[in-house]
């Protein structure tokens, strides 16, 4: 919300400076995001006038200029192509500092020829991008006046940034109101004006849609001249940004911002009717931004019964537009159900002052007047005759609000929620300067709330309307009691903490990412489900709670491969939500790698990461948590996202705790990701909580007899997991078997078709003794029976 100190004045009587009000704002809850004054940096530039121009003898493009001051003529080099005698010119003499490069004028020659000064461009002076030609004032300017008095520079613009609860705020009235309720000025009493019309209006009006739509007021404007606006309005607008068109578009404008209230001007001969409904059907709509749009089912919009001439509340429509040939107009004022207008305009990505406002909630008890005060300026700025006004639709449900009722407030609520004690009086007058009313019963105060605050609901709401009116810096501060007790991080907490540092460590950056996302991306990865489709989502491609964190992750590989970025390992812990019961909302690890496992380096080839890179990270995971993955059980993977004969899941029993593997190359041209990614999945959920040692750890036993190694190649089926084979022969006797390792994989013609062998190397040992040929006999036949037996695994033959 952009507003200047010109503006504020319209409707607060002060002398209070703009940092007092900046300072003010943001103690009362309206932050401001910049303030922009150019008197100090441009207090020397003045107004001078060129009398005279003559070639230089020895440039052709500079021209010596002899300009009057109000206490000498200067003579000037200048190389401006409009530098001519009879101009009013912005000038600075010798010792000013130009803005644009921070450099001081200095008396000097140019190409031989003294010059006194510079005649200044507006890129020079920062204030615009013409570099070419120098400023050219209005004949009116006083020759020796400070030169921003004309260019519209001596009016500060503040900027505020409005949270959403505060729609008030959006217009400098309700600005100004606050102010006035913390002592900074007087609140100037509001002339509404009384229209008297000179016609009856014969124009059709319905509202079709009263839920969307409680309020809709017109007026008929007849023989107006839509000419430019007077230099007031122009300069108040283009000091905030806004571009003027004409009067007629201009003050609609100014109403937006000075009242929160937003309104349209429809040319009345290119309208037959006006009808606001939601759409049957789909519909094309040429929108004022000259794009044209697709309209659907159950969109708020304005028509003449066929064609769409508005999306209510968010944008007009190019065919009924005013233009300055428009004579006859219709004034619309109105009140939208905010939904309607936020649901349209994400969907259309549609961003306007109109619709923000809307989102925001406006003042009902106010749209009449607010067309009131437009009708009066169109009248006399443009001329014209107008009707009395029409189409004032039911209020709804809806809409009708809590605001005509009161809110109870007792005296110690005050105190009770803040430590502030103030009297009924104090209070009263808080909350009346900020237009409430209040009545005191006793010891409460039963208090009605002001039509514009549609944020005010309960007491906490006044308290806080209280406090910052007050002051936040009032509030007495309060020590702490002592307490002993000595605060300990609960484990699941550690526990994060913990495998964030173990990750870390691996060479994984973490990251955080929203907890929702696309529900067209969601799909490629889960089964939808309505129940986790957000309702208000805070931007049109975030409204499904994300059922992985996968696709974030994927997300931010897209952005940073498009920034030349190849080689990333990125992690997030958060929560996922695969389902509709409490439950089915669990803690995830997940984690992906892309790119080469090492930078280049001379010392040795750099490589791809692949899926045992993952594996290996999973594995250290799955240690610190003091779980083996050898314990895991190992499957296909049961996710689609994940390429089919590239990928795994991990089980303990019944209970699937991660997926680990490659992603799918239809998922990673989805994202626009070029070669391969590797991800791992980890459901913290799933994986039981060791208790806690407190210092004791496993015994660490060392023995001094002889290590044997037995290495053995099966033949088995293609598709028969090693891992399961692994596991098996480490369980035939877990005191001697100290590990079991996987060296080869191999396949041929020389084995038969659906077969291949596995090389595995066996460690045996024992602590107390050096085992004998006997033993050593009996765990080898254990392990190759047991092979055959369970897996059809049969000796290698060379």
């Amino acid at each position: 919300m952009k507003f200047t100190l010109s503006w504020l004045k319209r409707f607060l009587d002060t002398d209070a400076t703009v940092t007092e009000i900046a300072t003010t704002l943001t103690n009362i809850g309206l932050e401001i995001e910049s303030v922009i004054d150019k008197r100090q940096e441009l207090v020397d530039f003045t107004v001078a006038h060129i009398i005279d121009t003559m070639p230089h003898p020895a440039a052709d493009k500079l021209r010596i200029c002899t300009v009057q001051t109000t206490t000498e003529n200067l003579q000037i080099v200048c190389g401006a192509p409009n530098a001519r005698a009879g101009i009013k010119v912005v000038l600075a003499k010798v010792g000013v500092e130009i803005p644009n490069g921070k450099f001081k004028i200095k008396a000097s020659e140019i190409r031989g020829i003294k010059s006194m000064g510079m005649l200044c461009s507006a890129a020079e002076l920062l204030i615009g991008s013409d570099a070419d030609g120098i400023i050219e004032l209005p004949d009116s300017a006083n020759i020796g006046e400070k030169f921003i008095k004309y260019y519209g520079l001596d009016d500060p613009v503040i900027q505020v940034n409005v949270t959403p609860n505060r729609g008030d705020a959006l217009g400098v009235y309700g600005i100004a109101r606050d102010l006035a309720a913390v002592g900074i000025g007087r609140l100037l009493p509001l002339e509404l004006p009384k229209i008297d019309h000179s016609f009856h209006s014969e124009f059709n009006v319905k509202v079709m849609a009263s839920d969307a739509c409680p309020l809709f007021c017109i007026r008929e404007f007849k023989n107006v001249n839509n000419i430019e606006s007077p230099s007031w309005l122009k300069q108040l607008l283009e000091n905030i940004g806004v571009r003027p068109i004409s009067a007629i578009v201009d003050i609609t404008n100014y109403m937006a911002y000075s009242f929160g209230q937003p309104m349209h001007a429809y040319d009345a001969d290119k309208l037959a009717a006006l009808e606001v409904k939601l759409l049957k059907d789909e519909q094309q709509f040429q929108a004022l931004n000259n794009k044209e749009y697709k309209c659907i089912s159950e969109d708020l919009v304005i028509c003449d019964g066929c064609e769409v001439h508005a999306l209510a509340g968010i944008i007009g429509g190019n065919t009924s537009a005013c233009s300055e040939n428009t004579r006859n107009i219709i004034l619309e004022a109105a009140v939208f159900e905010p939904l309607m207008i936020t649901k349209t305009g994400r969907r259309l990505q549609i961003d306007t002052d109109s619709r923000y406002r809307f989102e925001r909630r406006v003042d009902k008890t106010f749209v009449a007047s607010a067309l009131d005060i437009a009708t009066q300026m169109i009248l006399s700025i443009c001329g014209g005759t107008v009707s009395e006004m029409l189409g004032i639709a039911e209020q709804s449900s809806s809409q009708t609000e809590a605001h005509n009722g009161f809110i109870d407030f007792p005296l110690s609520f005050l105190q009770q929620y803040s430590g502030l004690v103030l009297s009924a009086e104090q209070i009263c007058t808080i909350l009346k300067e900020l237009g409430f009313k209040v009545v005191v019963v006793g010891e409460i105060l039963k208090i009605q709330v002001p039509a514009w605050r549609h944020d005010v609901k309960i007491k906490e709401d006044i308290v806080e309307e209280i406090l910052r009116i007050y002051g936040y810096d009032q509030i007495t501060e309060i020590a702490l009691p002592n307490s002993e007790i000595i605060g300990v991080i609960p484990v699941a907490q550690k526990r994060l903490h913990d495998l964030r540092r173990i990750i870390a460590c691996a060479g994984y950056d973490e990251v955080i990412t929203w907890s929702f996302m696309s529900s067209i991306t969601a799909r490629l990865f889960a089964e939808l489900h309505n129940e986790l489709v957000l309702v208000n989502p805070i931007s049109v491609d975030l409204d499904y709670m994300r059922p992985s964190i996968v696709p974030n992750l994927l997300a931010i590989i897209a952005k940073n491969q498009a920034r030349r970025v190849a080689d990333m390992s990125l992690f997030e812990i958060g929560p996922v939500f695969c389902g509709t019961k409490p439950e089915d909302e669990i803690t995830m690890i997940s984690g992906v790698r892309c790119g080469d496992y090492l930078p280049k380096n001379c010392h040795g080839a750099s490589r791809i990461v692949d899926i045992f890179d993952i594996k290996a990270d999973l594995a250290a995971i799955l240690s610190h948590l003091e779980l083996s993955i050898d314990r895991c059980q190992i499957s296909t993977a049961k996710h689609t996202y994940y390429h089919p004969t590239r990928s795994a899941s991990l089980s303990l029993g019944k209970n699937i705790i991660g997926h680990f593997g490659q992603i799918h190359p239809t998922i990673l041209q989805h994202f626009d990701i070029e070669g391969e990614v590797i991800a791992f999945e980890l459901n913290i959920t799933n994986i039981p909580t060791s208790k806690p040692k407190f210092g004791r750890r496993t015994e660490f036993i060392t023995s001094d007899f002889q290590i044997n190694y037995r290495d053995y190649a099966f033949i088995i089926d293609v598709v028969q997991p090693v891992g399961n084979i692994i596991s098996y022969i480490k369980n035939i006797d877990n005191k001697l078997i100290k590990s079991v390792e996987l060296f080869d994989v191999y396949t041929s013609d020389k084995i038969a078709s659906g077969k291949k062998s596995v090389a595995i190397s066996v460690q045996i040992q024992a602590d107390d003794h050096t085992l004998t040929e006997e033993e050593l006999l009996k765990l080898h036949n254990a392990i190759i029976d047991g092979v055959k037996k369970n897996f059809a695994g049969e000796i290698r033959k060379l």
